[in-house]
């Protein structure tokens, strides 16, 4: 996720280098016409402004950068994965849902069978206690008028319906703990998704960081050697005998900027310029 400024500051600072290596190569092309020296001495100051102005936004645009990427890093202990982390609690969540749910299934069972036990009860003790208090019944059964048929039947079906209270309760509770279980591992996933987010963000912003140190370093290198030729330049202005000293410092700042910058145009002039001098190679 790129910070806005940050990214500005890192075009201003890129626009200012090539401002300043401008400047630097109208200086050294100048000091072949010394008319030329006075003007071109005056743009490369104001190229020298503008650019400790874009330098001291971008150094304070990565100050900020590192130090809010240095607070997102600090998730978890070293060696530890969160994304990782969350998935496996969510996986054991769900785990724990499903075996939730097959105790579920088995209450839901155990509930049919009381439930078909106690209508049997209660159809047996409606059924036999009219048949009972017959005695041509009690005398074919072979029972007294002080059978506890009927009342074992009663015993049986009040037994049965307080299991079927007992497993209500626990068919509610099973069910409540499920959802939880069930959101819990939701949870789980979305914060594994969030932490890769995070993850893949501070990825991105540490690149970016590390490309805006690299501009701030190819920025200060450049206006520290501009910094260098106006200073020798402005001397020799004022003794009034020629430029042989910036001649031998533009030598040294080619060499230089063509190993920190490579082949490019504004080297390239510079090196012309550089070998267009009095004692140039």
């Amino acid at each position: 996720m790129s910070s806005p400024p940050l990214s500005l500051a890192v075009a201003s600072a890129t626009e200012a280098t090539s401002q300043v290596l401008d400047a630097l190569v109208t200086l050294a092309e100048s000091l072949g016409t010394p008319e030329t020296v006075a003007p071109a001495l005056a743009g490369a100051r104001a190229a020298l402004e503008g650019a400790e102005a874009a330098r001291a936004a971008l150094q304070a645009a990565l100050v900020a950068a590192v130090a809010a990427l240095g607070t997102a890093g600090t998730a978890g202990p070293p060696g530890l994965d969160p994304e990782g982390l969350y998935r496996a609690l969510a996986a054991a969540a769900e785990a724990a849902a499903a075996q939730l749910e097959r105790e579920l299934r088995r209450n839901r069972r155990r509930r049919r069978g009381l439930w078909a036990g106690r209508t049997l009860a209660l159809g047996l003790m409606v059924f036999c206690a009219p048949l009972l208090s017959l005695d041509a019944v009690r005398e074919l059964l072979g029972v007294t008028q002080e059978c506890h048929l009927v009342p074992c039947l009663a015993t049986l079906a009040l037994l049965c319906q307080g299991a079927l209270w007992a497993l209500g309760t626990s068919r509610r509770h099973l069910a409540t703990a499920v959802g939880h279980q069930r959101h819990q591992a939701l949870r789980y996933r979305r914060l594994a998704r969030a932490t890769a987010a995070t993850a893949e963000a501070t990825a991105e912003a540490t690149a970016e960081a590390t490309a805006a140190s690299a501009a701030l370093g190819t920025l200060e290198e450049v206006t520290g050697h501009l910094g260098d030729l106006v200073a020798a330049v402005t001397e020799e202005l004022e003794v009034a005998r020629g430029f042989a000293a910036s001649a031998a410092l533009l030598g040294d700042i080619v060499v230089a900027l063509g190993t920190a910058l490579g082949e490019r145009e504004g080297t390239r002039r510079l090196e012309r310029a550089a070998r267009a001098l009095p004692g140039g190679e």
